[in-house]
Parts: structure tokens; sequence; C-alpha cells
């Protein structure tokens, strides 16, 4: 009888990928997510699954000598030093589209509420100031501009949804030019980022976590922005600055901030722009994927994933190139994954 891979999640998840993995190993819960703890629970582990929370860096790597395969359930992976998976062999999967739906309809929702003021004027009704209705003046979505930066799976459903449902003139930028019909279905233009900034009603981010793009929203970039312009960020907190976001909208550069994401996660008690309710301001606690349909969907692919790199076969959302990770176990006398 073979030996049954063991499975370490640092987190729970959806049960409908919870029991694939229990059917398919041992799995077992971290007890803590403290660097020395994980160093030793990690040991036994094939395979290791994580969502948002933990640093997977090279010295949790070499803690867990036979690990092959590292599943994220969801879409960033930043907390993870790719690199050094690969160069110890270890593939690493996610779930690129399982919680595109979910965000999509977030980015929107936070257009709308933004857009028409909700945070002050439910605050205002709760406070019983009825009358502040009219000094609370909101602004209509349909036919304006929105700049899309990053347009990948989620900005494409964002401008989708966007230029059907409110006939909104959509503009991206984005490192790749994006086929002509991705760009159709979103009545999209490709421009540069000035462009946007500078043109674009609203704005929203879509880009993954890296050097380029760590603050590229900005002090100078959002001297760009066209005056009353409304920002969202529901990709990563590190994208702006949130100091100069603060500036800009007590300025009014900016006529409203909507964010699902922060630099630090949780965000202290004093975060600089949490509690603001005098600005325009929408802010949720890294929640957009939290639908049950999203969730389900995550916890079902990683497991799928994991498991069908531990049983012998390809994956499905690879992060890094399975074919190097290949030649690594090889050149390193490792088991072959396939």
């Amino acid at each position: 009888m073979l030996e049954r891979p063991i499975i370490l999640s640092l987190t729970t998840m959806r049960e409908e990928g919870m029991s694939k993995l229990r059917d398919a190993g041992d799995l077992r819960m971290a007890s803590s997510l403290e660097p020395g703890v994980l160093h030793q629970e990690i040991v036994d582990a094939d395979a290791l699954v994580i969502r948002t929370a933990g640093v997977i860096d090279a010295a949790l790597m070499d803690c867990g000598p036979k690990l092959r395969v590292i599943g994220r359930h969801g879409v960033g992976y930043d907390q993870v030093d790719v690199p050094a998976a690969t160069e110890r062999g270890i593939q690493v999967v996610y779930t690129p589209g399982a919680n595109t739906q979910g965000v999509a309809e977030h980015v929107i929702a936070m257009m709308i509420g933004v857009s028409k003021c909700f945070p002050g004027q439910m605050k205002a009704l709760v406070e019983g100031r009825y009358n502040d209705r009219t000094k609370l003046v909101g602004r209509d979505i349909a036919g304006k501009t929105l700049g899309i930066i990053g347009f990948g799976r989620i900005g494409k459903r964002v401008g989708a949804i966007a230029h059907a449902g409110f006939g909104m003139k959509v503009i991206y930028t984005d490192p790749l030019e994006m086929p002509r019909e991705a760009e159709e279905r979103a009545g999209a233009r490709r421009v540069g980022l000035d462009e946007l900034l500078e043109t674009a009603d609203f704005i929203t981010l879509h880009v993954p976590l890296d050097a380029s793009t760590r603050q590229m929203i900005n002090r100078e970039t959002l001297k760009k922005i066209k005056p009353g312009a409304i920002l969202l960020n529901t990709c990563r907190g590190p994208v702006t600055d949130e100091s100069a976001v603060l500036e800009a909208l007590e300025s009014k550069r900016l006529f409203g901030y909507a964010a699902d994401v922060y630099t630090i996660e949780p965000p202290s008690s004093d975060h600089p722009l949490i509690g603001r309710t005098d600005l325009n301001l929408m802010l949720t606690p890294h929640s957009a994927a939290q639908s049950v349909e999203s969730l389900t969907r995550m916890a079902e692919e990683v497991a799928d994933d994991v498991i069908g790199v531990l049983q012998g076969r390809a994956p499905i959302n690879p992060v890094n190139d399975p074919e190097e990770v290949a030649a690594v176990r090889a050149k390193l006398g490792k088991p072959p994954l396939r």
C-alpha cells in the first residue's frame, strides 16, 4: 500500500476543498503561523496549502525536504518566494480565475458606492442628519471613462461589466497588448499610463505586486490624475502610497477612494484612512473574494491542482514553469513529479 502524502494547510477553506485534500492524503492543520513552529511542522510535508497569511520563504522550504508542491488559495502569490521554490524543485500552483467574478462585482459595487456618496449618506442617516442628503451630491457613472491599470482576468471582467451595464468608455494600460476580442468585449482601448491618469473618471487597479508596481500610485502619479477622479484598489495594498492618497483626498484632487487592500494587513488601528468619515471613502477588509461561489471555486481548484501534482499530473495553473521545476528536480536527484 502506497504511503499517503502529508498535506500541511496553513488555514481552513471551504469544505468542498478540504474534503478533497483529506481523501487524497494525510491533511494536517498548522498549529501556528510563527516561523519557528512552521519550520517544525513542515518537515514531513509533501504539499503546502496557503491563503493570504504566512510568508513562504527559502528558510521554510529548506525545512521541508519532501515538499513537492505549494498551493495558493487565491490569485496573488507575492508571499511566496517563487524563485526559491523553483531552485528547490517545488511546483507552485494557484487559482487565477476562481474569484474573477466576485472581485469584479466588488469593484463595481465600490464604484457605485463612492460615486453616489453612500458612506457619507449612510452615516448621516444613522446620526439623524437627514437633510445632509442635499449636501452629499453624487455622480452618475453612465458614459464616464473607466481607466483600468492591469488588463488581466479581473480587469477585463470589470471593463466588460462597466461597458455593457453603464455604457462606460473603457481605456486600459498593460505591458501586453490584448487580443482584439478581449478589447471588443469591454469596448476597451489601450493607452499609455499618463493618458489614462489624465482622462479617466474612475481608475481601478488590477496589477500584481512586484518591484515595478510597488507604490506606482504615489504623489507624482496622483498629480497627473484628472481632478475629481475616483480611485479604486482591490489588488494589493502596497501598489498605492496611502499617505499620498490621503493628501489627494484632503485636497479634493480625488473625489473618492475605495480599497479592499492595505499596505499592512490587517491594518493598524491608527491607519490614516480608516475612520476618516469626513472623506468620501469606502473601505472593506480584503473581502472582495469572500463570496460563497468564489471561495468554493478557489478551494476546489487549489485542492485539485495540489492533488494532481502529488499524483503525477501536470499542474493546471502553475506559477513557475513545470519544465524548469522538472529539470531542477533531476539535477538535484529528486524523484520526478511526473
